[in-house]
């Protein structure tokens, strides 16, 4: 098993995130990161949402393509409030990622997708 993607490499990323909310911990529940949300940060959130999600639903049900739609995850964001929404789904992007053992960004990806986002 590789650091990367051994329980020590998880432990170890996600100890090194300033954690907002909650803690390194089994019950914490962080819900934030105090870590400046890039350009590059959502590129790279936006891309392994992407393929997370083509990975799950291969895996799940045969197809890359299918959502399902009867489910607690379904209805969880309210649409009326998209733009609200959407600011709450970057804020939880590095805690996301973090817990996934993913790098939240490059200099590549910063240089190509922005900086800090206000």
């Amino acid at each position: 098993m590789t650091e990367r993607t051994s329980r020590r490499g998880f432990l170890r990323g996600l100890a090194a995130l300033p954690l907002i909310g909650g803690g390194v911990a089994l019950t914490g529940r962080p819900t934030a990161a105090a870590v400046p949300i890039t350009g590059g940060m959502m590129a790279t959130y936006v891309a392994w949402l992407h393929y997370e999600l083509r990975a799950v639903a291969e895996a799940s049900f045969g197809d890359r393509r299918f959502i399902p739609a009867i489910n607690p995850g379904s209805g969880w964001h309210d649409f009326g409030r998209w733009r609200e929404e959407g600011i709450a789904a970057q804020r939880r992007a590095p805690v996301i990622l973090s817990a996934a053992g993913v790098p939240l960004t490059s200099a590549e990806a910063d240089e190509q997708w922005g900086g800090p986002l206000a």
